[in-house]
């Protein structure tokens, strides 16, 4: 087997577990299959970079995920110029997925809340969604943490 066939093959089965990771995460097929060709790139680079693999596919999940979040948000930002109405549609998209996760509905209103002080503050809705959105994870994962 050659070195491209090999790598190739390493590609296609970080796409494949990143692409089961947002599936169990509640993301539809399309959505999940996108977001493995995203972490797919950046796993790649991480790892070309000397990180493992596993820690390379912790961080490169969440961020695939965000990059999507950020590309539906500027979207509906530009059909609605209504900053409000394009973060509640993400935030209805990030819900839909984290159904049944506990703390999901703790989570949303503390990121709904950052997300209007943020834009208060000045920040562009973009600034202001990112900031909210990581919050949020953060919160997620202490909650998930806490509950094993």
């Amino acid at each position: 087997m050659s070195e491209n066939n090999t790598i190739q093959e390493v590609k296609d089965a970080i796409t494949g577990m990143a692409a089961g990771a947002a599936a169990l995460s509640g993301w539809s097929a399309g959505q999940a299959a996108l977001i493995g060709v995203k972490a797919e790139v950046s796993a790649s680079a991480r790892i070309a970079q000397g990180q493992e693999m596993p820690s390379a596919l912790d961080a490169a999940v969440p961020e695939a995920e965000m990059l999507m979040l950020m590309d539906v948000f500027c979207k509906a930002l530009d059909e609605t110029n209504d900053a409000m109405a394009a973060f509640d549609r993400v935030v209805a998209i990030k819900m839909k997925a984290t159904e049944g996760v506990a703390g999901a509905d703790e989570t949303k209103k503390v990121a709904e809340a950052e997300y209007r002080d943020a834009l208060k503050s000045g920040l562009a809705p973009q600034a202001a969604m990112l900031s909210a959105f990581l919050t949020a994870g953060a919160m997620l994962r202490t909650i998930a943490a806490g509950s094993h």
